[in-house]
């Protein structure tokens, strides 16, 4: 038995923070459209995204990197949508960030690499055929929503197209991760099992 998988720390659970950060945005992107329009819309999503990264790390003591990453790629493209007075900006976010994850997560398959281990290790603990089933998922997923939203601001006006952001992608998004719940958790016991057989069979 590897005594490093043996030893190794439990990992923390899901934390609350996590999942209010894609409802935080989202809530403030949709009620400030309402009354303000989308350049206004995307301000509040990109100041609510900055807000819980900075309570995360006094809460949690740690930087959400990803979290950080896509809150300034998303500051720098509304500000060229402001500058250049162009919505295509704002609404092309989605699929960039959706279609980048599906790309990491699909090459990273056909690699033979779970790369949903190499975002998410530090809160789960699974076996490798797990990471790799959930890359793939995910990826799939990840495509689907960026093929979704580039037919979507096509499609629809403005208000359509956030309503359609946030009250079909986002349950979507979290019906998905509901879904993949049942093959997490069964890794996350097959693990326990490994590592308590580990524990049990060192000196």
């Amino acid at each position: 038995m590897d005594k490093n998988i043996a030893n190794a720390a439990p990992r923390p659970k899901i934390r609350f923070m996590s999942m209010f950060s894609e409802i935080a945005p989202l809530a403030a992107f949709f009620l400030v459209n309402q009354a303000y329009g989308l350049y206004a819309a995307a301000i509040a999503a990109i100041g609510a995204s900055a807000l819980l990264v900075a309570v995360t790390w006094v809460i949690e003591k740690r930087l959400a990197r990803f979290a950080l990453f896509a809150t300034s790629i998303a500051a720098l493209l509304t500000l060229a949508a402001i500058l250049a007075e162009e919505k295509t900006y704002i609404k092309i976010q989605p699929s960039l960030f959706s279609g980048a994850f599906a790309a990491v997560l699909l090459i990273g398959r056909l690699q033979g690499r779970a790369m949903m281990k190499v975002f998410f290790h530090a809160q789960f603990d699974l076996p490798e055929k797990v990471w790799i089933s959930l890359s793939l998922r995910w990826g799939l997923f990840f495509l689907a929503a960026t093929l979704a939203n580039e037919l979507a601001w096509r499609a629809l006006s403005d208000d359509d197209w956030v309503s359609f952001r946030v009250l079909i992608m986002a349950p979507a998004t979290g019906l998905f991760m509901l879904a993949q719940l049942p093959i997490t958790l069964r890794g996350q016991r097959e693990m326990k099992k490994i590592m308590a057989g580990g524990k049990h069979s060192s000196p």
